[in-house]
């Protein structure tokens, strides 16, 4: 749906998550973005991928890699980034993560 300027956006998922072993997981994601010719026809592939161990059934332990790629006259900006300058200054950008889960 457009925005008031006229601007829209839409995207394409594909993933896959192969479970080994009851403690082993592992995923992998493909999406593209595109948007119309508000303000500037950009688009952007974005791949990811990560690895989850299960310590328990409440707790695991997760590696993460994330990497877009946009048109050349866009910067990269991977959702999720939180900082107010987390905008690449050019086309592409990775991000790597590694962290502990646990629910209560």
């Amino acid at each position: 749906m457009p925005t008031a300027n006229g601007a829209a956006a839409a995207q394409g998922q594909v993933g896959v998550t192969y479970q080994w072993d009851p403690q082993m997981q592992a995923g992998i994601d493909d999406m593209y973005m595109k948007g119309n010719g508000h303000p500037d026809n950009n688009h952007a592939h974005q791949i990811s991928t990560i690895l989850n161990d299960f310590l328990s059934r409440r707790t695991k332990v997760y590696t993460e890699v994330v990497y877009q790629r946009t048109n050349a006259n866009a910067q990269a900006l991977i959702s999720g980034i939180v900082e107010p300058d987390g905008t690449s200054s050019g086309p592409s950008q990775t991000i790597a993560r590694v962290g502990v889960l646990t629910r209560f």
